[in-house]
């Protein structure tokens, strides 16, 4: 699996580093390392769905990659503070990582509760706004009233379109209302702007990235680590996913990678 970290400096110029996250480049020569990684769902049926392996990470392999973060010393930061660190021309203090959840699944909420909050950690979730309904409802999917309480723990809340649609294969009216119903929806419910968009399936194209600029969102991501470098960096971020029985040692790799690439 590709392993890379997408890098974006605080002139808004645009780098690729070995593994994955943007380097936030300070007013010093020093730059910043931000892995940015990646889930969808954390049990262990796995093996009852192998189309959903990829995006199914067993809880104690979750638990265990939580806990290496917690060791070494890394510290969870929203889109919110990169952008503004960026912006700011500083680098986030300490080791910077941060920790994203797409699609909304209710389940998600007790991952944050049970996992990430006892350990200090926090993340941004990516959620479509079809999806969630006003209270909790048995659906499967988060709730805004969840939301709320997500952020009011430290998480955030960004943008993954309104329906999940293949935003590759969409007609332009549905492209741009894809992307501005749902940053629109978003923020009159948790009543802040809404900066980030994770395209659903990683879809994306020229097109795509030029509509989210569009719709007003300052950084996209992807749902992988590809190599490979296009423009604007910015609008096609890579984020690193561990699937379904991937090891605490590749973990591990990956994150240090990050910081050999320094």
């Amino acid at each position: 699996m590709s392993r890379a970290i997408a890098a974006i400096t605080c002139t808004c110029a645009v780098v690729l580093t070995l593994l994955g996250a943007p380097r936030v480049a300070t007013h010093s020569t020093a730059t910043v390392m931000v892995p940015i990684l990646m889930y969808h769902h954390v049990g262990n049926w796995g093996p009852a769905r192998p189309d959903w392996a990829p995006w199914v990470v067993l809880p104690e392999d979750f638990r265990a990659q939580m806990d290496w973060l917690v060791q070494h010393g890394y510290r969870t930061i929203s889109f919110r503070e990169l952008l503004e660190c960026s912006s700011r021309g500083v680098a986030p203090e300490g080791k910077p990582v941060i920790i994203s959840f797409d699609d909304g699944w209710a389940s998600q909420c007790a991952v944050a509760r049970d996992e990430l909050m006892p350990r200090g950690l926090r993340a941004t979730f990516f959620v479509y706004t079809a999806a969630v309904g006003p209270v909790p409802n048995g659906s499967g999917y988060v709730s805004w009233q969840e939301l709320r309480e997500l952020e009011a723990a430290g998480n955030e809340v960004q943008s993954h379109t309104v329906s999940h649609a293949r935003l590759t294969d969409v007609l332009p009216e549905q492209l741009q209302r894809e992307m501005q119903e749902s940053r629109r929806k978003i923020e009159a419910e948790m009543h802040h702007p809404v900066q980030a968009l994770a395209y659903p399936f990683g879809l994306h194209d020229g097109t795509v990235m030029q509509a989210a600029r569009i719709a007003g969102y300052q950084c996209a991501v992807r749902a992988d680590a590809d190599s490979s470098i296009g423009e604007p960096l910015l609008y096609r971020m890579p984020r690193l996913r561990m699937g379904y029985g991937d090891s605490l040692a590749l973990f591990a790799e990956c994150m240090e990678a990050s910081a050999r690439s320094h």
